[in-house]
Formats: structure tokens, C-alpha cells, sequence
């Protein structure tokens, strides 16, 4: 089992990639194994034209998939967005994984509030852990951190229970 926490904020450009960056890094002092899953809501593309991967799917390949020694990658047309349980199901091997973006998920989250950015916290507080902020605000019951005590945030996920996948 792993501890899964979610990273979110209102809109994009808030902040919550540089969050993820320090958090892996602090993980990864500590010793974890770390898994990312990324929301994309615009649609992206991994593969690079000519490379072999990219002919492949070009040429109708609905799934690619490219291994070597250190790292595979699988590259899958799908008609709807896989569920995000499917996708945790992927990384259940890590010891956290850190899930960016899906901010109506019913995991536990971090919030990220950036000054003269948010205008409003968008986590019931079921499911917040904390606001990671670049300003000080002030919750009778919410703990607000800032944006780059990464030991502190990692302090708080390591609290968090494994996430049964």
C-alpha cells in the first residue's frame, strides 16, 4: 500500500508543479519511492516525430509500448479518461504517490493558495490536509504552510494512512 495525496489549487500557474518538485525531493532524501500522476485536461502528446514510438501510433498502433533496462513507457489511445483508482493501480509499488491536479478526487489534498492569484479555497476540509501558501493566512482549523517548507509538508503526508488500491 502507499500514501496517496493529492496537490491542487484553483487554476493553473498556482504553484502546485514547483510544490510537487520539493516534495519529491525531500521524499527522496528521506529514503521513499516516489510515483506522479499528472491530470491533463488539454490533451497531451509524448512522443517525439520520427522516433520509432511515433511512427508506430502514426501509422495505427492504438497502443505503443517502448522498454529498455531502466524504464518503460506505455503509450495508450483511449475513448474516455481512465479513472484515477486505474491509474494509482500503476504506481501501487511506491511508497507515495503524489497525485497533481484532479481537484474534484476524493483524496486527501494540499491546496496550494498563491497571493493576488487565488481568490477562493476549493477543498472541503474532509479531505485538506493543509494550504501550502506563499502568504500568511490565518484558519481557526487549517493548517496553513509555506509554499516552500517542503519538510514540513513532507511531515504531513508521511502522517497520512496508506491508501488501500
Amino acid at each position: 500500500m502507499s500514501i496517496v495525496v493529492n496537490i491542487i489549487g484553483e487554476k493553473s500557474n498556482v504553484g502546485k508543479t514547483i510544490v510537487m518538485e520539493g516534495v519529491i525531493k525531500e521524499l527522496k532524501k528521506r529514503g521513499l519511492s516516489v510515483a506522479t500522476i499528472k491530470h491533463d485536461v488539454h490533451g497531451f502528446d509524448i512522443d517525439k516525430e520520427g522516433k520509432d514510438t511515433y511512427r508506430h501510433r502514426k501509422a495505427g498502433s492504438e497502443t505503443v509500448i517502448i522498454s529498455s533496462n531502466k524504464r518503460m513507457a506505455l503509450i495508450k489511445e483511449v475513448k474516455e479518461e481512465v479513472p484515477l483508482n486505474e491509474l494509482l493501480s500503476f504506481a501501487k509499488d511506491k511508497d507515495v504517490i503524489l497525485v497533481e491536479g484532479y481537484k474534484n478526487s476524493n483524496l486527501r489534498k494540499f491546496e496550494i493558495y498563491r497571493k493576488d492569484f487565488s481568490k477562493k479555497l476549493i477543498s472541503s476540509k474532509e479531505n485538506l490536509i493543509a494550504i501550502v501558501s506563499d502568504e500568511e493566512l490565518f484558519f481557526e482549523d487549517i493548517i496553513v504552510i509555506k509554499k516552500n517548507d517542503f519538510k514540513k509538508i513532507v511531515d504531513l503526508i508521511l502522517k497520512e494512512e496508506e491508501y488501500k488500491i
